[in-house]
């Protein structure tokens, strides 16, 4: 009896990725059709886009590293130098230091 109820709680904790997939597939076909069918000029165009990657990047990173936090840190760095890109001002300087800060971050929380 003890095996199976074992055997019960092993299946209840084990993921399903398969939603999961569904989600991502969908911000990622809705992202392409922003940037496809939408005119950037548009009010509120870029903000959409900007959304719709953060969630995008932040479901997509958070299941290749199995770590919600470790995907929203890297989602976090990558969205906050488009923007920089976006306004002009996204160069390689500021691309190591994001990065650089996001794993400083993660070492940080790492050793907690």
């Amino acid at each position: 009896m003890k095996l199976k109820q074992k055997r019960e709680r092993e299946v209840k904790l084990r993921k399903n990725f398969f939603p999961t997939l569904l989600v991502i597939m969908v911000l990622w076909l809705t992202q392409g059709s922003v940037i496809y069918f939408v005119d950037p000029e548009s009010f509120g165009a870029i903000p959409l886009f900007f959304l719709i990657l953060l969630f995008a990047l932040l479901f997509t990173t958070s299941t290749l590293f199995a770590n919600t936090r470790r995907g929203l840190t890297i989602t976090i760095a990558i969205i906050l130098f488009l923007i920089l890109r976006s306004f002009g001002v996204g160069n390689i300087i500021n691309f190591l230091l994001i990065f650089g800060l996001a794993i400083v971050f993660e070492i940080f929380y790492q050793k907690k």
